[in-house]
């Protein structure tokens, strides 16, 4: 039996989450990410009974450039281990021919002691937005009101407007589109607060009442807004162009690990400061008082189309796998036309660990800004470290 580590990317409009879930719904099971690879793994015919682990758990709807799982896996001769060109090139056959938006970017052989969840070191999320670049623009929109009101109908029962995107439709469930502009130098000011070593217990939504796992709630986040563009930019060469009607910005939030919509909850935050809903003391104070109720809570909710796994990070040395002398033999002994039989078979029809980021301690830098890229540097906490160990106890 050998250890892999598979890095995939998927979008995750489609999915139920990443999590695979065991009921049904009309007899079908529920689309899951995890669902999808494993089924696919299936084509390899393993000798053992698997279970795929995960690295970094996504909700509904939520997409990743770069996520990782480890799954250990028994070649159906003895004495042979599979080689991981090949189980990549067999999952991606039979992800495309299922037509699932999932695709394994590469394998790894690694140590049978490796931990895909504890040991990675580091994750880094991007979450994308757009709105408006002219105050004109929300102007026209709110003329037309009126006579939108004619066609008014409800969604879960609540009424809603049909205000059409004014995006490309490669954005579409890929992008967060506000309807109001945003002061950018607010955006970034927030940024810089909640950058660093902090209680982010206000920035946690609340999990089922069965759920017993509690991760600790001191978190050390780096934040960085730097100017976006709509997907297909470079092929814009008609005269309507996306990016002249809207903003895009990205917002990169990295730690070791994050509560459960930890993310989402910050950008919100952040929005609501960018949009003048808030001020930063508000944001301060939330901060400094962790707490639940409080007046903008229900507000700090952002739309999960915008937001990506942009990467998992590992120590290398990690990753390096020894064979042993047998391990070595078994390896070598994988033919390559295995490949091609195992693709013609037909398929059967954490959030993150609770670690304390209290390593790596770096002093607040100075936040620069340009017109084309404004970006907060790595890490951010307070020139007294010592008060800071003392809050969070």
């Amino acid at each position: 039996m050998g250890r892999f580590l598979m890095f995939f990317s998927y979008v995750g409009s489609r999915y139920r989450g990443l999590q695979r879930q065991n009921a049904l719904v009309k007899g079908d099971p529920i689309p899951t990410i995890e669902g999808a690879l494993h089924q696919a793994m299936t084509a390899l015919q393993p000798a053992n009974s698997f279970k795929i682990v995960l690295s970094s758990r996504t909700d509904s709807g939520v997409h990743a450039i770069k996520n990782a799982c480890q799954v250990d896996l028994t070649f159906p001769e003895e004495g042979k281990e599979y080689e991981p060109s090949i189980i990549t090139s067999v999952v991606n056959y039979h992800l495309r021919r299922r037509k699932d938006d999932v695709r394994v970017l590469e394998t790894k052989r690694v140590p049978d002691s490796f931990q895909c969840r504890f040991m990675a070191q580091g994750r880094e999320y991007v979450y994308r937005l757009a709105f408006p670049k002219q105050q004109e623009l929300i102007d026209e929109r709110e003329k037309l009101m009126p006579k939108l009101m004619k066609f008014r109908f409800n969604s879960k029962g609540f009424p809603m407007l049909p205000l059409g995107d004014i995006c490309s439709v490669l954005d579409v469930d890929k992008t967060a589109l506000l309807r109001e502009t945003l002061d950018i130098g607010k955006l970034l000011s927030a940024a810089q607060l909640l950058s660093g070593i902090h209680n982010f217990e206000s920035f946690t939504a609340n999990r089922k009442s069965d759920d017993v796992y509690q991760p600790h709630p001191v978190k050390m986040l780096t934040i960085g807004v730097k100017r976006g563009q709509p997907f297909g930019f470079p092929l814009q060469g008609h005269d309507y162009k996306v990016n002249e009607v809207l903003e895009f910005w990205d917002i990169h939030v990295q730690s070791k690990s994050f509560l459960y919509r930890q993310v989402r909850r910050v950008v919100g935050a952040m929005v609501l400061v960018a949009k003048g809903a808030i001020q930063l003391s508000d944001l301060q104070d939330i901060l400094e008082n962790p707490q639940k109720d409080f007046k903008f809570s229900g507000q700090m909710v952002m739309n999960e189309a915008g937001l990506y796994l942009l990467d998992v990070k590992y120590n290398p040395k990690d990753l390096i796998f020894s064979p042993t002398k047998s391990t070595e033999a078994s390896a070598s002994g994988l033919l390559c036309e295995k490949e091609e039989e195992m693709a013609e078979k037909p398929v059967d029809g954490l959030d993150e660990d609770s670690t304390s980021d209290f390593d790596n301690l770096r002093p607040r830098p100075e936040v620069t800004a340009s017109e084309t890229d404004i970006l907060i540097p790595e890490a951010a906490v307070t020139a007294d470290p010592d008060h800071q160990l003392t809050a969070i106890k």
